[in-house]
């Protein structure tokens, strides 16, 4: 599996999905991850912060009397949202000085659903999985078939349970693993134990079960493309550089260039176009309306979203201006 690279099915699914299905994968059907003593050292021995904002960080703002900001009044609330990926590497930590800020003003965390809740993530993950005598086989195209059949070897007997989109995800996140990128380190992860250990209020947008229909509702058609365009990219042996590309992106705050690059990707297969649509574009109303109601409520807030729902022309970003508000990049 060490050839697979990382394209946009599974570049939403592992860099910009909640890590909850991957993390319900079976240790069994994922590569044992290497061991990367350097990355560990060089978290080990970062005492300082870098002086640049690592990561999409945004200040949105209020005014006074509760009104939209931007009208010349001073801004009475101020939350801070923060662009996630759900896989990072160990070296990604500490976070830089400003993102650490942010947090730390904040008396609530919220973000896009608790990957931590046990229970909800068996009950989303069962949603893509077969029952016998059904099994992945019976939903791919024969070329598709042969070329996972190929491609995993005695390993492909464990992935007959599981949906398109798992498969995807499971090898994807194994290569990262390799590579020393983990869904154990991602953001919104990070974010979750941190609000759970300082004892912040932390609030969901929504559940991962919501998640889990929209992938499971993927036509067999739809996921054959997504699964097929992901081996075929991986044979490529592009995955160090398509990971190191995003990572890179992410961490260099480009906001235009991170929105690039998922719109490219997003672009590459029928299964990733739905997923873009119906994980992204179209959750992003709701998410807006809450973040602006939570703001009038008074939360101080400290946001945690997919960087995914910051690309496209109907990004969070745009709606919440639209709505308004005064929205500003940290850099």
């Amino acid at each position: 599996m060490q050839n697979f690279r990382l394209c946009l099915n599974s570049k939403i699914l592992a860099f910009s999905l909640t890590a909850a299905f991957s993390l319900s994968l079976p240790q069994a059907a994922l590569a044992q991850p290497a061991q990367n003593k350097d990355i560990e050292k060089s978290a080990k021995s970062r005492t300082k912060s870098p002086a640049k904002v690592s990561g999409l960080l945004y200040a949105i703002s209020l005014a006074p009397d509760g009104t939209p900001a931007g009208t010349g009044k001073k801004a009475k609330n101020i939350a801070y949202l923060y662009g996630s990926i759900h896989v990072a590497k160990a070296d990604f930590y500490p976070l830089s000085t400003p993102v650490r800020k942010a947090y730390a003003q904040a008396d609530t965390v919220v973000v896009e659903a608790d990957i931590t809740d046990e229970v909800a993530n068996k009950a989303t993950a069962a949603k893509l999985t077969y029952s016998p005598p059904d099994k992945l086989e019976n939903h791919l195209s024969a070329p598709t078939w042969k070329t996972l059949k190929a491609m995993t070897g005695d390993l492909l007997d464990q992935f007959q349970q599981y949906h398109p989109v798992m498969v995807a995800m499971g090898l994807t996140v194994s290569v990262g693993q390799q590579l020393g990128y983990d869904p154990e380190h991602g953001i919104d992860l990070h974010f979750i134990h941190a609000a759970k250990k300082d004892k912040k209020s932390l609030m969901a947008l929504e559940s991962v079960q919501f998640q889990a229909d929209v992938l499971a509702n993927l036509s067999d058609a739809e996921s054959d493309a997504l699964l097929a365009n992901t081996l075929d990219s991986f044979q490529k042996g592009e995955v160090k550089k398509e990971f190191a590309r995003l990572s890179e992106t992410w961490r260099a705050a480009d906001a235009e260039g991170l929105s690039k690059i998922l719109l490219e990707e997003g672009n590459k297969d029928i299964g990733s176009k739905k997923i873009m649509q119906k994980l992204m574009d179209e959750r992003n109303p709701a998410m807006a309306q809450k973040i602006h109601d939570l703001m009038r409520a008074g939360k101080k807030l400290f946001i945690v979203i997919s960087s995914g729902h910051l690309a496209g022309d109907h990004n969070l970003i745009n709606l919440l201006k639209q709505q308004g508000l005064q929205v500003q990049q940290v850099r």
